[in-house]
């Protein structure tokens, strides 16, 4: 069939520029690799030549990319996938890298802008360290191609149009349309990613994994050219900037998930949060190391295999992800799209080239010439880089479980409360390196006298000590590790800020490291105080069990709230005030208030939790959170129904006796007398009409009683007829039908309903005490990174 309005062009636009990128990413290595071995200039210069080339077919690639989202080129399987007409324009990003093809081609930009500022002082290592990333690219780039070798498909390509390179849309009705580009609409982009993080959080992350590929090459070049130590001076500024950027995107994961997720918390030690953490840890670690080796020296087989294995590790998480091989365990994770043993080998080829090279040279490697001294710097350095990769090791085979039961065929699983499985293990490591941190900055290279150290460190010391005891008493903490975590994490905090005060003395350009350890604390102190100390306030103080909804629903953590209905929260009361539809998102008003001297309730707050509506992949709650200086609470929807009931009415006839009792489905009414002169004027009556009244005591589910009489009416004396009367809350009314006199029994009809439906909510609020430590944490932690490599620089 011939299409209309198909724009083919830019597709193959976008595939000329992929084909330039694979093809001169290759050619760059092989020049560079060539320029290494032989020391010939003119392959050198082709090698950058041709990375050039290759870096503008990527920026070509993700130009072309970004037009198709932007224009709504729906014809595209990437567009259609990630993309709607109704998806807002600030979302367009987030469409860009949702799918596993944009991803790769982010990570890609990200290495071309970081290896072409590199190009610009990289002097005399460029031939090695260029062939490395080039490498990179190449692998990269592959992930895209979409191309078939023999019967192996090579990556996944994301310019494939739905009528050509997808036979499974083909024979589907809109496809027998000849301009069927003029209703196709996408399907939209993941609701949870809707949200603004998610336009700054992949970008920045993706950075500092391409950030971590920099000390990676040098790390490989100093091996290649057996210059063991020579490389660690040009990569340490980078390695610091990558600690700064990734860690700054890790906290923006954080951000994220506290803000639009709703597991209540920051960090749920998700895998995908953990695949990048874990080398974070390790680049941390090998920061450090290159700091150690940069004064004294150090063991250089620990320091290779940490800067190494930090860019391994961004392999190995990529793996992770991008595999499937993680399935539901994760939130974040991709569906497998083939790509399984292409990154597989990928992962391979650089633990392999790894390994060989340290292995291989290891021999060579320049000895200490003694040990480290007990109370020396640079022997609590190591200990600390040493419980960093203990931290990373035990997150990463954690994480690896999946892998590893594919693998061996083995069963092995986590504990089902996840956090409480990390938090055990992490915690005892966590309290070792605050102390480590509390205390380096004070030690001297190759001794110092203990008593001296003590000195120093006892007004930190005694001050972080009253404080554990203050807030231990506060929050009533009995757990002996919290309260030694608290202990350290404030040490770490004052011992740094005493270093700042007495030592470096306003030496600002100086301060970069016990900055960025205060920052470290602080979100040490904040995560154990707002983690730990948490405290679920909605146990459920409604009349209803909210059990009946689900397993998940549990009356200690989730109350419901009738429209209009105040109900006791914690120290507060909250009302549910109804709720307003905002294009996809419901919003649910809820009012939080506290009583005041006169013990009326004034308002405090109104909180707006929401539903995002989305047909295609399921409605989302977000949660929404009012934030104190001192605490913050945090609300999220765990029910509501979004569709009005439908009502329904059954009718049951009975005739009975006075004394007799009817039973209704959720009611029952005893009648208990006859009223032979009812009042007439306030039911539609003449005074010529005769009438009598039943009178029933009604009993609803509450066993609440209310007063209900039917008449039985006869008018001028020719016809009768019933004038009903109703309980609107219960869903009752009730006609006096007849009367049979033989029997002395009398007839009635009863008419149930469901009552005027009340809508409702079922909600969970959490308190999370000072978590804006951690928040203040982040940015101080940030700050000083960056503020030491900004010295870096400027030294050089």
């Amino acid at each position: 069939m011939e299409y209309i309005g198909e724009h083919l062009l830019i597709g193959e636009i976008g595939n000329l520029f992929l084909l330039i990128a694979f093809a001169f990413g290759i050619l760059s290595t092989a020049s560079y690799f060539i320029a290494e071995i032989k020391g010939k200039e003119d392959w050198r210069l082709l090698g950058r030549y041709s990375f050039w080339i290759h870096s503008a077919g990527v920026i070509g690639m993700v130009a072309t990319l970004f037009i198709m989202i932007f224009n709504q080129y729906f014809e595209y399987h990437y567009v259609w996938q990630h993309s709607s007409t109704e998806l807002p324009l600030r979302f367009i990003f987030s469409c860009f890298w949702e799918g596993i093809e944009g991803s790769f081609m982010l990570w890609m930009f990200w290495h071309v802008v970081v290896a072409n500022i590199l190009l610009l002082i990289i002097r005399n290592w460029e031939s090695p360290v260029m062939a490395v990333i080039a490498s990179v690219q190449v692998f990269l780039t592959s992930m895209l191609l979409g191309i078939y070798i023999l019967e192996y498909k090579l990556g996944s390509n994301p310019f494939t149009v739905l009528t050509r390179e997808h036979p499974d849309f083909v024979n589907l009705p809109i496809f027998q349309m000849p301009d069927y580009t003029s209703v196709l609409d996408g399907r939209g982009l993941n609701p949870l990613l809707q949200n603004y993080w998610m336009t700054i959080h992949p970008p920045t992350l993706f950075l500092g994994f391409s950030l971590t590929m920099i000390p990676f090459a040098y790390a490989i070049a100093g091996l290649w050219r057996k210059e063991y130590t020579a490389w660690v001076k040009p990569a340490l500024t980078w390695t610091f900037v990558g600690i700064g950027i990734l860690g700054i995107g890790i906290l923006m994961g954080g951000a994220w998930a506290y803000e639009a997720l709703s597991f209540g918390g920051f960090w749920a030690w998700d895998p995908v949060e953990n695949a990048s953490l874990v080398p974070w840890l390790i680049l941390v670690g090998a920061g450090h190391l290159m700091l150690l080796q940069r004064k004294k020296g150090t063991s250089l087989f620990s320091l290779f295999l940490l800067t190494t294995l930090s860019f391994i590790l961004i392999q190995y998480s990529s793996f992770l992800t991008k595999s499937g091989v993680l399935g539901d365990s994760s939130v974040h994770s991709f569906t497998d799209l083939g790509m399984t043993g292409q990154l597989a080998i990928s992962l391979i080829f650089y633990i392999v080239l790894t390994a060989v090279l340290i292995f291989w040279r290891w021999k060579d490697f320049p000895k200490t010439e003694k040990e480290d001294h007990l109370w020396s710097r640079e022997f609590w350095m190591f200990m600390g880089a040493l419980i960093l990769m203990i931290s990373a090791f035990q997150i990463e085979f954690s994480t690896s479980f999946p892998v590893i039961n594919k693998i061996f065929g083995t069963n092995l699983a986590q504990s089902a409360e996840r956090v409480e499985y990390y938090n055990k293990w992490q915690l005892p490591l966590a309290i070792i390196l605050s102390a480590i941190i509390a205390i380096g900055q004070f030690l001297k290279y190759k001794k110092t006298d203990p008593k001296e150290l003590f000195k120093k460190l006892a007004l930190s010391i005694s001050v972080s000590l009253a404080l554990t005891i203050a807030t231990a008493f506060s929050f009533s903490i009995t757990n002996p590790l919290i309260s030694l975590f608290i202990f350290t994490s404030l040490f770490a905090v004052l011992a740094n800020l005493d270093y700042l005060v007495r030592i470096v003395s306003g030496k600002i350009e100086h301060a970069g490291s016990s900055i960025a350890h205060i920052g470290f604390g602080l979100i040490m102190l904040g995560a154990v105080i707002s983690t730990s100390q948490s405290d679920i306030i909605s146990e459920n103080t409604s009349l209803y069990d909210v059990s009946v909804l689900g397993q998940d629903f549990n009356n200690n953590e989730n109350i419901l709230l009738m429209k209009d209905d105040t109900l006791l929260l914690g120290e507060y009361f909250v009302c549910y005030r109804g709720k307003e539809k905002e294009g996809i998102f419901v919003r649910y008003e809820v009012d939080y208030m506290q009583s005041n001297e006169n013990g009326e309730l004034e308002s405090m707050f109104t909180l707006y939790p929401f539903v995002q509506l989305n047909p295609r992949m399921g409605n989302v709650a977000e949660p929404f959170t009012q934030h104190y200086l001192d605490r913050d609470i945090y609300t999220h929807i765990t029910y509501a129904e979004l569709e009005e009931r439908e009502k329904s009415e059954e009718i049951s006839e009975h005739n009975i006796n006075l004394g007799d009792t009817i039973f209704g489905k959720n009611t029952f009414l005893v009648l208990d007398s006859l009223n032979r002169n009812p009042r007439k004027d306030n039911r539609g009556l003449t005074e010529n009409d005769l009438a009598l009244g039943a009178n029933f005591t009604l009993f609803d589910v509450q066993t609440n009683s209310h007063q209900i009489q039917p008449l039985f009416v006869i008018r001028d004396k020719q016809y009768s007829f019933s004038v009903p009367d109703s309980v609107p809350d219960v869903g009752i009314s009730i006609s006096f039908d007849g009367i049979d006199p033989a029997t002395e029994s009398f007839a009635f009809k009863l008419k149930e309903s469901d009552p005027k439906y009340q809508e409702f909510i079922v909600m969970k609020a959490i308190i999370f005490p000072w978590i804006n430590v951690l928040w203040v944490g982040c940015i101080i932690m940030a700050l000083g990174t960056f503020l030491a490599v900004y010295h870096r620089i400027k030294r050089r």
